[in-house]
C-alpha cells in the first residue's frame, strides 16, 4: 500500500513523482513540473524497485548467491511478475445488473513555471464497468495525410480517472484530434456493452477560452468536460433515425402497389399489444425527468414481455412512438442483450407507421 510522501513511477506513462495525498483508489502525484496529477493506485509502481528486478528468477538468484558482506537474512524476496492477462474468473461480488455507462474526457489547463500554459487530458470512468482503452493522437504530415501516434493503452478500473497526455498551448495547432477506443467488462456476470469509439476534435481557440471551463464533481480545478458515452449514444440515435427515414422512403414507393397474396392475419388472442407512451403509464409525466421516464418505460417493457411469455403468447407489439428514437433504441438493445433468441422487427407500417416494434415469442 502506498503512503503520502512516497516516490512512485507511472505504470502506463513516462515519469513519476511524490504522492501528496490519497483519496480511496486515487493517488495525487506531484510531478517534476510541480503539477499534481490524479492517478489510479493500481497504475503506480514504487520508484525504488526497478521493473527489471520484478521477476522470480532475480529473487531465486539473490537467494542462492548472496554477497559475502551481506547476510542471507537481509535479502527480501521480490514479488512475482504480474501475468500478461486479467483473470476474470473466480468468486466475485461484482456480479450485478447495472448496465449504465458513463465515460468522460476532461481538459484542464495548467500554468507552468515559465508562464506558459499546457493542457492536460484525462479519461474518466464514472461507471461500474472496467475499461480497456487505447488513445492515439491524430495530426497531418507535410503531405496533409493523417498520421496516428499512440498515446496510451491500458485498463481503467471502475470509478477512477487517468491522465492521458499533456499538450503545450503553442502545439495545439499541430494536433487535429484524439481518437479513443473503449471496451467494457466486469468480473463475474454482467450485461455486455458495445465497444465505443470516439474522435475528440481539437479546437485551439475553444480550449484557450477560460469561459468554457466549469466547476465539476471530478476535479478541484475547473475543467472542460466531454461526456463521450452520451454523445456516442446520440450519434447512434441519429444514425437509427436516418435509417428509419430511408426505410420510410422505400416503403412509401411500394405502399400503393397491389399485394399478390396478403399474409394471413394472426388471431387476436395470439398477439398482445403494449403501449409504452409515458402518458399511459403514469398520471403526472410532467413531474418526471427524461431519465426517470425511460426507466419506467423499460421496466414496463420487461414486465410485459415476461408476462406474455408466461401466457404463451406468440407475438407482442410494443408501441413506442417515433420521438427522438431513444426508447426504440433502448428496446432494441434490451432485446439483443437480454433476449438474444427472440426475433424482432418493425411492426406493421400500415397500422403503426414507424412507432412500434414486433417481437416473436
Amino acid at each position: 500500500m502506498f503512503k503520502k510522501g512516497e516516490r512512485v513511477k507511472f505504470l502506463n506513462d513516462i515519469g513519476g513523482g511524490i504522492i501528496t495525498r490519497i483519496d480511496q483508489k486515487t493517488a495525487y502525484v506531484e510531478n517534476e513540473d510541480g503539477f499534481e496529477v490524479p492517478v489510479s493506485v493500481s497504475h503506480l509502481l514504487p520508484a525504488a524497485v526497478p521493473q527489471a528486478e520484478s521477476t522470480p528468477f532475480t529473487a531465486v538468484a539473490a537467494a542462492k548467491t548472496p554477497r559475502a558482506d551481506v547476510s542471507v537474512e537481509s535479502f527480501q524476496p521480490v514479488p512475482e511478475q504480474a501475468p500478461d492477462y486479467i483473470d476474470l474468473t473466480g468468486d466475485t461480488n461484482e456480479s450485478n445488473t447495472d448496465c449504465s455507462v458513463n465515460v468522460l474526457l476532461a481538459w484542464i489547463p495548467k500554468r507552468k513555471k515559465d508562464g506558459k500554459t499546457a493542457y492536460d487530458l484525462y479519461l474518466i470512468n464514472d461507471c461500474s464497468y472496467h475499461i480497456m482503452y487505447v488513445a492515439a493522437m491524430i495530426s497531418e504530415d507535410v503531405y496533409h495525410r493523417l498520421a496516428y501516434r499512440g498515446l496510451q493503452a491500458g485498463m481503467l478500473e471502475s470509478d477512477t480517472t487517468i491522465h492521458l497526455t499533456q499538450i503545450p498551448g503553442e502545439d495545439l495547432n499541430l494536433v487535429s484530434s484524439i481518437r479513443i477506443e473503449l471496451l467494457f467488462f466486469k468480473k463475474g456476470l454482467y450485461l455486455p456493452q458495445e465497444p465505443l469509439r470516439y474522435l475528440l476534435e481539437i479546437d485551439e481557440f475553444y480550449l484557450m477560452d477560460a469561459i468554457n471551463y466549469t466547476t465539476n464533481e471530478y476535479f478541484d480545478d475547473k475543467a472542460l468536460i466531454y461526456n463521450i458515452s452520451e454523445e456516442y449514444l446520440m450519434a447512434e440515435i441519429e444514425h437509427q433515425a436516418h435509417e428509419t427515414q430511408m426505410q420510410f422512403v422505400k416503403q412509401k414507393q411500394t405502399i400503393d402497389q397491389p399485394v399478390p397474396k396478403p399474409a394471413k392475419k394472426a388471431p387476436e388472442n395470439d398477439t398482445v399489444e403494449v403501449d409504452l407512451h409515458i402518458e399511459q403509464l403514469v398520471d403526472n409525466p410532467k413531474a418526471l425527468t427524461p431519465v426517470e421516464m425511460l426507466d419506467i418505460q423499460m421496466k414496463h417493457f420487461t414486465a410485459s414481455l415476461e408476462e406474455a411469455k408466461r401466457n404463451k403468447m406468440k407475438r407482442i407489439v410494443f408501441i413506442h412512438g417515433v420521438g427522438n428514437g431513444r426508447l426504440r433504441l433502448e428496446i432494441q438493445r434490451a432485446l439483443k442483450q437480454q433476449y438474444p433468441k427472440l426475433r424482432h422487427q418493425d411492426a406493421s407500417f400500415k397500422e403503426y407507421g414507424f412507432g412500434a416494434s414486433l417481437v416473436f415469442l
